[in-house]
């Protein structure tokens, strides 16, 4: 849906505002066009199966394998991606392999499954299958560890500063009411108090959740 409108954001401004060629405009919806199609079939082939030897995920340019054995961590967690986009999940599933190394699992989400119980059942099948000699690679723990730390401040970040528009515009339209100092001036410019803000939301809100949950180690 959101590629969709994107395309359409392209193109109506191409063929009725803007004064492109028509091979031009042509061009460019017949690329729009093939590549929005391809985006939806691929996206049904999207999935996740599980065997006797272990998950594998096919994507939108490749299929993946991860044996049972090289598994780390298997468990879902909250889609940054649902802050922007009406339609997402809200929750998705993950498996980290050697190094920490995460995969994502397609359709392991809280649209098409229960998706605590999918990562349950993940997580049942992987204890019994990896194998009586298996062990956990510390430091696939600490970079997992890690990672997810990152991800949660970035998320947090977004979050924030998408958050933060509305007071920033505010804030941004009271030179138009009030009169301030001449030297409040490159403060108060609109530009920058709604691109450095922005800025300044984001990396203040990521800092503080990433210190406040960076793992030891």
């Amino acid at each position: 849906m959101s590629s969709s409108v994107a395309a359409v954001g392209v193109l109506v401004p191409m063929w009725i505002v803007a004064e492109f060629p028509n091979g031009v405009s042509v061009s460019v919806t017949l690329l729009l066009v093939g590549i929005l199609g391809w985006m939806i079939h691929v996206a049904r082939q999207l999935a996740t199966v599980a065997d006797l030897k272990g998950i594998r995920t096919r994507g939108f340019l490749r299929v993946r394998r991860m044996a049972w054995e090289e598994i780390q961590e298997i468990h879902a967690a909250p889609n940054p991606g649902a802050i922007t986009q009406d339609n997402a999940p809200s929750t998705i599933a993950y498996a980290y392999g050697k190094g920490g190394r995460r995969r994502l699992l397609p359709y392991v989400d809280d649209l098409h499954v229960d998706v605590v119980r999918e990562v349950r059942v993940l997580n049942e099948i992987w204890q019994e299958l990896r194998g009586e000699d298996w062990t956990a690679d510390e430091n696939a723990a600490i970079d997992i560890a890690r990672d997810q730390v990152r991800r949660k401040a970035l998320a947090w970040g977004v979050g924030c500063s998408m958050f933060s528009f509305l007071p920033l515009t505010g804030l941004a339209l009271l030179p138009v009411f009030f009169e301030f100092p001449g030297w409040t001036e490159p403060v108060m410019n609109p530009f920058v108090i709604l691109g450095g803000g922005w800025v300044a939301v984001f990396g203040i809100t990521a800092a503080l959740v990433h210190r406040g949950n960076r793992p030891a180690g």
